[in-house]
């Protein structure tokens, strides 16, 4: 009887330790994520960013299919030209998910003029 007590509580501290185990690598996983968001946010002057945009509109115009593309394209462009004329730092160097997530963001921050970029594309390119 005693010892089956004893099993009892070794499999719940067993169950236990497997859970701050997973809670564990979460917050590292949350902690790695932000820092890497914090990675362009230290980097990626949002001024310059937006006023980039128009250079590289009309390209992206016709490279895409939609506005939804239309919009990520644009920013990425952006975001990535200037991590490369400002610190040197090409695409292939940067944290991939966190540029997406990064880059996501930004396109919301300037969706009107994005709106805008493409509503001039598309008015002068489908009458």
């Amino acid at each position: 009887m005693e010892w089956s007590i004893c099993g009892s509580r070794t499999k719940k501290i067993r169950k236990i330790g497997r859970v701050i185990m997973n809670l564990k690598e979460s917050i590292r996983r949350i902690i790695r994520e932000e820092r890497d968001l914090k990675f362009f946010i230290r980097r990626v002057d949002l001024d310059l960013a937006k006023d980039m945009l128009p250079i590289n509109a009309e390209q992206v115009y016709h490279e895409t299919e939609s506005y939804e593309q239309f919009k990520y394209e644009l920013t990425l462009k952006v975001v990535e030209a200037i991590m490369w004329n400002k610190y040197e730092i090409s695409w292939e160097d940067l944290p991939e998910q966190a540029e997406i997530e990064y880059v996501t963001k930004i396109s919301d921050v300037f969706e009107k003029t994005i709106k805008r970029l493409y509503s001039i594309y598309y008015n002068r390119y489908n009458r």
